[in-house]
């Protein structure tokens, strides 16, 4: 009797030691907010085929914890630079009249510009711990992108005006990872999509590092 109570003693104390381990380990989320300041880079893809076009933005994040392991959160963004993707034209007199050169008429470039004003996500997701110090995650949300396309008329990018963006909103998606680097304050680095042109089926991608804040 001795021997067995000492054993379901010893199995106690190894069970509580476990125990005591993986609820140190687990992460105690639930109810914490946290803002976030993120650089991104997008990247508008497929336009016209082939061609891409890099933008780079500023986002500011207010999000909370739902439970432990969900989250939800809000994002706005607004751009900061544009990009150009190549393009051509018949080039025209002061009248309208295309101008020749030995019977052929002159072509001339015309550069379409892409670029984003701004943009507001909603994202809800799952956040796993790989250890103490860093994170997974995945959101999965919907997007409104205010964004233009610039391009003459009568070049080879005179249509997308009309066609881009399309649809201001889209589903969006991000996958990433944080890591503490001191006490409630966190790197991240994610990668996704922002949004998917209806009309034209042209991609924004996103790619982001930030500093999170959680309090």
């Amino acid at each position: 009797m001795k021997f067995l109570a000492r054993s379901l003693t010893l199995l106690a104390l190894l069970s509580f030691n476990v125990a005591a381990q993986e609820a140190e380990f687990t992460p105690k989320k639930e109810g914490l907010d946290y803002i976030i300041v993120n650089m991104t880079a997008l990247d508008f893809q497929s336009i016209g085929g082939k061609y891409t076009a890099k933008n780079w933005a500023t986002s500011f994040t207010m999000g909370t914890y739902i439970t432990d392991y969900v989250k939800t959160e809000m994002r706005f963004g607004v751009g900061l630079t544009d990009d150009t993707v190549p393009g051509t034209k018949l080039q025209r007199d002061a009248n309208g009249d295309l101008v020749k050169v030995d019977g052929k008429n002159v072509v001339v470039a015309s550069d379409a510009t892409f670029e984003l004003n701004h943009f507001v996500s909603w994202y809800m997701g799952l956040h796993y711990p790989l250890a103490e110090w860093t994170s997974i995650y995945g959101q999965l949300g919907m997007s409104y992108v205010n964004a233009d396309a610039l391009a003459e008329p009568k070049s080879t990018w005179d249509d997308l005006p009309d066609t881009y963006p399309g649809s201001k909103f889209s589903m969006s998606w991000l996958a990433g990872f944080d890591f503490k680097i001191i006490e409630d304050w966190y790197i991240t680095a994610e990668a996704g999509r922002l949004h998917r042109s209806s009309a034209s089926g042209i991609q924004t991608l996103q790619y982001g590092l930030g500093l999170k804040y959680e309090f």
